[in-house]
């Protein structure tokens, strides 16, 4: 992992301060705006989806949808947020 500093104005601290896991959070809306930036390029085929652990900090991704939803982590067991198409 690596370390990335943010500045959070009082209001939005407050929000992340509150949150389970703010980094994990970050990681998965920066994952989804960084597929939603690629999908112009992509054709239907070369989609992937994915689901995430907080826990273990593990992305799981599959080319079908279903593979992905309602899965559970392989590491700890528990089960995976869905994050939806990546790319």
């Amino acid at each position: 992992m690596r370390h990335k500093t943010i500045t959070l104005c009082p209001t939005t601290y407050e929000i992340a301060k509150n949150m389970d896991n703010f980094s994990a959070w970050i990681r998965m809306e920066l994952m989804k705006k960084h597929s939603q930036l690629g999908k112009a390029k992509l054709q239907e085929k070369d989609k992937s989806y994915g689901a995430y652990c907080v826990d273990c900090d593990l992305t799981f991704t599959s080319m079908a949808d279903y593979k992905v939803q309602g899965l559970d982590c392989s590491k700890c067991g528990k089960r995976l947020d869905y994050i939806g198409e990546l790319a």
